[in-house]
């Protein structure tokens, strides 16, 4: 089966039919067909996460292993996937798959799984549905029950997390296509005028000027923001600019105001305005609509990684572990965010510490995610970032501190919940992960803030 047939087959399953032709020739280009003879076994219980399969011909049974019974799981046919709730929590096969009848499948492999999840985001909450409702588990007795209902309530939290900047990047590229051919359009009307080698120098500047005012005026309040979009759709429509009203708000989120379209008026003249004006909303919008799809991708792209991150919690070799080894790794490796020299980084290691057994990379992790919050919370304006470990009461303590603003107290309760973040882009997730590792390793996790700095201590058993 070639590659356009297997986008016919794609297109048939109900997870896909909404991916355009582009996207599914991706699919096609990026995966592989299996054939299974019937009886011949497709995966067994315990067997690592291979990908995501997608079943093209024939039908499956699935069982699990309950003691020393075979039990029935499900069902599987043409149309059917399978593999993306193992994907997500990086498990082995809960259940033994057989083909009942010649069987042909179609897989992508793991890596390329979290990649089409970047070319077509749009599957994402499909398939964390698909994953919701396949983690409930059948046997109560099942020691992953616990596992499963946690990577179910996690599945609806992704879910319902990734609707807004999906959809508004969809409507926003919708939009973009419209305006491309609309900038093209009033770009020949501005053509057939004749202009001079000054108007069409000037017109060349309008876009980058509005574009700089754009990215260095500051946010209006809501008030303010009416009343320049009052002004200005005036102006226009005392000026006979078409859809002067549509066109003032455009005008206004890119930091434009009446003084700078006076100015526009003087460089090209009154005969041009009207045209130069309609050329410039257009292009004005493009670049709204751009920032639009480029945020809401930023944030399907953040939460991609914040999946990626919680599918890589199993628990890992345990080894003896240096911490300050660790700590150091982690400064090293995040060395390029403070090469500027406004961050000063303080130590205060008690070197007499016992090496731990523990997860080393588990462990690099939770350093790693508590050292960017606290240059997040130094933003800008830098700071003091201190490494502290002592013993205490038979634990080995690591604190990790800034002097940045603090977390405001009434934000405080709610600072490991998945998908809280304050933050722009961020997924939420980063303390929630920390804080599974670390109690995975018979540990706490504490955040003590107030204004003028934060301090995140882990306590290790040794």
């Amino acid at each position: 089966m070639g590659s356009e047939d297997i986008v016919t087959a794609l297109r048939r399953v109900s997870l896909f039919s909404r991916l355009s032709d582009e996207q599914l020739r991706w699919i096609a280009d990026h995966g592989r067909q299996l054939h299974f003879a019937a009886g011949v076994r497709i995966a067994a219980q315990g067997d690592p996460a291979d990908g995501l399969s997608v079943i093209l011909e024939g039908r499956t049974e699935w069982t699990r292993r309950v003691g020393a019974q075979e039990v029935h799981a499900a069902t599987l046919e043409a149309g059917d996937i399978f593999g993306e709730l193992i994907l997500f929590l990086n498990s082995p096969h809960p259940t033994t798959g057989r083909a009942v009848t010649d069987v042909r499948l179609f897989r992508l492999e793991t890596a390329t799984f979290w990649e089409l999840l970047r070319v077509a985001p749009v599957l994402m909450r499909g398939l964390m549905e698909l994953a919701s409702q396949r983690s409930q588990p059948h046997e109560t007795g099942s020691r992953q029950q616990p596992e499963l209902l946690s990577a179910g309530q996690l599945a609806a939290g992704v879910a319902g997390e990734l609707d807004n900047p999906a959809a508004s990047s969809r409507r926003s590229a919708a939009r973009l296509r419209e305006t491309l051919r609309a900038v093209s359009t009033r770009a020949m009307a501005l053509g057939e005028h004749g202009l001079s080698p000054a108007q069409r120098g000037a017109l060349l500047a309008l876009p980058r000027e509005a574009a700089e005012r754009g990215r260095t005026s500051p946010l209006l309040e809501p008030v303010a923001r009416a009343e320049r979009e009052e002004a200005l759709g005036s102006w226009l429509e005392a000026r006979g600019v078409a859809e002067a009203w549509e066109a003032a708000p455009v005008l206004v989120a890119s930091g434009l105001d009446v003084a700078w379209l006076e100015s526009v008026s003087t460089r090209v003249g009154e005969g041009l305005l009207g045209d130069v004006l309609a050329w410039l909303v257009a292009a004005v919008t493009c670049d709204v609509l751009l920032a639009e799809v480029e945020r809401g991708t930023a944030r399907v792209s953040t939460l991609v990684e914040a999946m990626k991150a919680y599918s890589f919690l199993d628990p890992m070799p345990a080894q003896e572990v240096d911490l300050h080894e660790g700590l150091e790794r982690t400064l090293s490796v995040l060395g390029h965010r403070m090469s500027d020299g406004r961050v000063t980084v303080e130590r205060q290691y008690e070197r007499s510490l016992p090496r731990l057994k523990a997860e080393d990379g588990a462990l690099e992790e939770v350093w790693t995610q508590l050292v960017l919050n606290a240059l997040q919370a130094l933003g800008e304006r830098g700071g003091h970032l201190r490494l502290r470990t002592w013993a205490e009461s038979g634990r080995a303590v690591v604190e990790v501190s800034d002097d940045g603003p603090g977390i405001p107290k009434d934000l405080m309760p709610r600072i490991f919940e998945p998908f809280f973040s304050t933050k722009p882009h961020a997924a939420g997730l980063g303390l929630d992960v920390c804080r599974r590792v670390v109690e995975r390793h018979g540990g706490d996790l504490r955040v003590l803030s107030e204004p003028g700095g934060t301090r995140v201590q882990v306590r290790l058993p040794v």
